[in-house]
């Protein structure tokens, strides 16, 4: 399936103007993609923007935003060969992610969607349940992790890799699970960069 915009640049201007729902006008800003905008060979895919995000226009740049990159870094992603998004561009009202999930898949049919036709990624990492849901379809982010999902729909091989949210690794951080989890958020990870040719196995 083609995309509607003639190129990136076309398509991060009508993105960036978007005031198409609540969630849009809730703080009027849209964050934008972070990384190469033009032949990525992975894409990164969070939850939505927060406030650290919009004052600073960039996806993952918060608390938890600090551990998502530099986990990323540890595996060979770097802004020349990968691109680092969100669910959905926007902060929701109060940090709440939308009940609505019409809405969410509306923004996420005609912004990020678009996005990826364009850019042609051959993998997804996708970070959360929220990202799980909305881009691959599925639920439940435990049992998913790990574990390689192929989207036939987009008529050429490409492959999402679920992972937990850094979020919840940091929450986790001190419970008796703890190192567990991070050590599976790192895996995931290790695992879309093996396949998209940043690092090698092992």
């Amino acid at each position: 399936m083609q995309s509607r915009f003639a190129n990136y640049e076309e398509f991060e201007s009508a993105k960036k103007a978007c005031q198409a729902c609540a969630v849009g006008k809730a703080y009027g800003v849209v964050v934008c993609s972070d990384g190469n905008k033009i032949n990525p060979k992975a894409v990164v895919i969070g939850e939505a923007a927060g406030d650290d995000e919009i004052k600073k226009g960039q996806p993952f740049v918060g608390r938890c935003g600090i551990l998502m990159r530099q986990t990323l870094n540890e595996f060979g992603f770097r802004k020349n060969n990968a691109l680092i998004t969100n669910v959905l561009p926007c902060r929701p009202q109060n940090n709440k992610f939308p009940t609505d999930s019409g809405i969410v898949s509306e923004c996420v049919e005609n912004w990020l969607m678009e996005e990826l036709r364009l850019l042609k990624p051959d993998c997804l990492l996708l970070v959360g349940s929220k990202a799980l849901k909305f881009v691959a379809r599925r639920s439940g982010i435990t049992a998913m992790r790990g574990t390689w999902i192929e989207m036939p729909e987009w008529h050429r091989e490409i492959w999402c890799m679920p992972t937990f949210h850094p979020s919840y690794v940091q929450r986790m951080e001190h419970t008796e699970e703890g190192k567990d989890v991070f050590d599976q958020f790192r895996n995931d990870i290790r695992s879309v960069a093996v396949r998209a040719g940043f690092c090698k196995s092992g």
